[in-house]
């Protein structure tokens, strides 16, 4: 480049910048971060809420960056499409013009992306796009604001399932089914304040926040923004524990004295949820409809897995307690794979600052089923300086997982311990079962944590395995045009095609739901990362 050339880029582009950056208001006060504040969808790492200064210069950037693109089309309708482009984006916030210019390019072979911070800002276009998309979605999901809610507006109907902690029914609640979660409540004292102080870890996942007149304490509560394979959790609310048939024989402890005389060691109030219906968890399922399961249809539900886990991490959250009676089964569309949700929240840890916590006393929960946790978890002692790192705990206990998704027993509930196995001493996974695949459940066993990939980065080797050209997989290293020419392929069919989800489409529901869950969080860098660790340590060499 010469130097007349970027003087005059300089120029230009600071010439945009001071244009069109606004002065920060007096008392603003920006907060730099290692990740910019995630908003409501969980868009995250390159949001921040509207109005706010960062989301100025965000857009401003963003600006420029579309600018700088637009200004190498050369043709006579450069202009135009410049000003066009630019007022979808950030008028309209609406990406697909501009998605769909890149796109053209790309095809086209005119190299107008030639840097890396290129592409991933393309990828952030992507992101924000999807996420804009996944928004809308929820909207028509989520229940509409309620008032007081009690037991006596909800109609109970069938006993569904009872845990050690809750059980749960069929309910109608205006019309509309659900389920109705009651916790059991042995210690909490029969008031809001108290049983939400000792429940608080179940609503993580609760789409409508507690009314702030109801209880100050959830202010403090981090909620879990809303993602397809983690459980739809209305609202909640305190009432008096009611009298069900037949609850004095599926759960008779639980029930309060005034319903259970001679052996009723509950409370008088408890917490209630009420949530979408599932049909089935992970482990009945499995063993209703294993002999019919497709390969294709283990690898789904799989990945939907991974991708609850990783979403769990990217807001600081390990659920602690993943198991297949803990994870939730969808199965409305006929003839498809089911949509996976995780569930069951009660054992979890969640902490702004990141997933390490202080072990300093042996009293200190470490999470729930104590035969799957992390090898670094269950090896933890308690000391004055001791910390148990949960970065990739749930990573370690989904691959466990997966030996009942591929058609096996859990090992880890037979011969195996989490304290003293040996990888390479654990069944191997049926030869039908992708070498990908089983090399991967491998590495996510890994005793070491740094030998292990991340939830994230499994999930990504998972989504590249079902959507990715098979050739990328097995040594042929694709370019960075390639790769972005494919990830505009898919946003395509997302926003296009799959937007409805529904009438002659080629992928199913959760197909579609799946892709855009990875691009929600599609980063280039990640991409090429996952590509790299498949090439280097999934397939050493070429399969046959």
């Amino acid at each position: 480049m010469s130097l007349r050339t970027l003087l005059f880029r300089f120029y230009h582009n600071g010439k945009l910048l001071v244009r069109y950056i606004k002065p920060l208001q007096p008392g603003h006060k920006i907060e730099f971060l290692t990740q910019p504040p995630a908003t409501s969808s969980g868009q995250g790492r390159l949001s921040a809420p509207a109005g706010h200064p960062i989301q100025t210069y965000f857009q401003n950037a963003r600006k420029l960056f579309v600018n700088s693109l637009l200004n190498r089309v050369t043709n006579s309708m450069a202009s135009d499409l410049r000003r066009k482009t630019i007022q979808q984006l950030l008028y309209k916030d609406n990406s697909k013009p501009f998605l769909a210019f890149v796109g053209v390019s790309l095809a086209s072979g005119t190299g107008i992306l030639t840097k890396e911070d290129e592409f991933e800002g393309v990828c952030w276009e992507i992101r924000h796009a999807v996420n804009n998309m996944f928004d809308k979605l929820v909207q028509v999901e989520t229940l509409p604001d309620v008032d007081d809610v009690k037991v006596d507006d909800i109609q109970i109907g069938k006993f569904i399932a009872k845990g050690t902690n809750a059980v749960v029914y069929e309910a109608t609640f205006r019309g509309v089914e659900y389920a109705l979660k009651m916790m059991f409540n042995y210690s909490a004292a029969s008031n809001s304040h108290a049983i939400l102080k000792a429940m608080s870890k179940e609503l993580l996942p609760l789409r409508k926040p507690l009314r702030l007149n109801e209880d100050m304490l959830m202010n403090s509560v981090e909620n879990l923004p809303p993602h397809p394979n983690v459980v739809v959790m209305h609202f909640a609310f305190t009432d008096f524990v009611p009298s069900i048939p037949d609850s004095s024989l599926i759960y008779p402890s639980a029930l309060p004295a005034r319903l259970n005389p001679t052996g009723g060691y509950g409370r008088n109030m408890s917490l209630f949820i009420l949530m979408k219906k599932y049909n089935t968890d992970l482990r009945n399922y499995l063993r209703e409809r294993c002999a019919q399961l497709s390969m294709h249809e283990r690898v789904l539900l799989f990945t939907q897995l991974l991708e609850g886990v990783t979403h769990l991490n990217m807001h600081r959250t390990a659920h602690r307690d993943l198991k297949s009676d803990n994870i939730l089964l969808d199965c409305s569309e006929d003839n498809t794979c089911p949509q996976l949700v995780i569930t069951d929240f009660g054992s979890s840890y969640t902490n702004k600052s990141g997933l390490s916590m202080q072990y300093s006393s042996a009293d200190i929960e470490l999470g729930g089923n104590v035969a799957l946790m992390a090898p670094e978890v269950a090896l933890a002692t308690p000391g004055l300086f001791s910390f148990v790192n949960y970065s990739k705990s749930d990573a370690w206990t989904a691959g466990t997982v997966a030996y009942e998704i591929f058609g096996h027993d859990n090992p880890f509930y037979q011969s195996a311990r989490n304290t003293d196995y040996e990888v390479n001493a654990l069944p191997q996974l049926n030869t039908n079962v992708p070498e990908v695949m089983r090399r991967l459940v491998a590495k996510l066993l890994e005793n070491d944590p740094s030998d292990r990939p991340s939830a994230e980065l499994a999930a990504t080797v998972c989504q590249l395995y079902l959507w990715a050209p098979k050739h990328w997989l097995y040594g042929a290293t694709p370019s960075h045009n390639e790769i972005m020419q494919w990830l505009l392929t898919l946003t395509t069919k997302v926003l296009c095609t799959g937007v409805s989800y529904g009438g002659h489409v080629r992928r199913t529901f959760v197909e579609y739901q799946l892709i855009s869950t990875f691009l929600k969080r599609a980063e280039f860098r990640l991409i090429t990362n996952a590509l790299q660790y498949i090439q280097r340590v999934l397939t050493p060499k070429p399969l046959v």
